[in-house]
């Protein structure tokens, strides 16, 4: 018997897509995504992707401002002719170049009145094997709701196709989704997720501190879920693990129930 068994795999690993050299102002919105769900930055694997910038970037320094929010960066895709020597430097891997720029979805026909495209953010979710990163077009649907309500919600964001890997969708009020959320896939939410198909990437509910949120699917085969902060990684083995699943917070705790 070996000691050990060399594969290769699809690993999901989430991707930097830096489009500006301005140092304080990535610190800044990293700052900010990091305070949507603290936790899941912990030791988190990425690379950063340079194929958007066309300006020098000072990479030992960008290396250590991602580092200082405990994210480890592991390699560079689309490096800039300055930054091979630095790679050893840093122990960073080259991923070679590739075409990471957003390949624009034809977005279905819908009603401008009371519908609204969202961007994708800026931090993607892709594979190691250059799994494209695709910007998703989505639309809105306005809730129904008393014109004296003093707390207004934000709208409910229906998205009516699968969420491909590398692809991220963001949604400012609730998030519904008609399809699968594929491996290396990420939805988030400011209020609760429902995901008609089987989820398989990372929801996050709540991300702007709802503790009521919730993430329903119907077939849980997730790699994270969070809600308000609250983080749980999964493994092959779970209880729940391809079942459908109301996800939501019980006294600060991740709370399951098979529906």
């Amino acid at each position: 018997m070996t000691a050990f068994i060399l594969k290769a795999g699809l690993n999901p690993i989430t991707t930097l897509l830096i489009q500006s050299n301005n140092l304080a102002q990535i610190q800044q919105e990293l700052e900010a995504k990091v305070k949507q769900a603290p936790k899941m930055f912990v030791r988190l694997p990425c690379i950063f992707d340079f194929v958007d910038l066309a300006e020098p970037i000072d990479l030992p320094s960008l290396y250590l401002t991602v580092h200082e929010f405990g994210m480890l960066p592991i390699g560079v895709r689309n490096a800039q002719s300055d930054h091979f020597e630095l790679l050893e430097q840093l122990e960073l891997a080259d991923f070679g170049k590739g075409n990471s720029k957003p390949a624009r979805a034809k977005p279905a026909p819908h009603n401008p009145t009371d519908s609204t495209p969202i961007e994708s953010n800026a931090i993607e979710s892709s594979s190691i094997a250059s799994t494209p990163v695709v910007e998703v077009a989505i639309e809105e649907v306005a809730i129904n709701e008393p014109l004296a309500s003093a707390n207004p919600r934000a709208k409910t964001t229906v998205h009516k196709f699968p969420v491909r890997s590398g692809q991220q969708l963001t949604a400012e009020g609730d998030l519904v989704i008609f399809g699968l959320v594929s491996t290396g896939a990420e939805v988030l939410a400011g209020g609760s997720i429902h995901i008609f198909g089987p989820l398989r990437g990372r929801a996050l509910a709540g991300i702007k501190g709802d503790t009521e949120a919730t993430i329903s699917c119907l077939s849980l085969e997730a790699e994270l879920v969070a809600i308000a902060g609250e983080y749980k990684l999964f493994e092959n083995s779970e209880q729940h693990c391809k079942q459908a699943s109301l996800i939501q917070l019980d006294d600060g705790r991740l709370n399951i129930d098979s529906l």
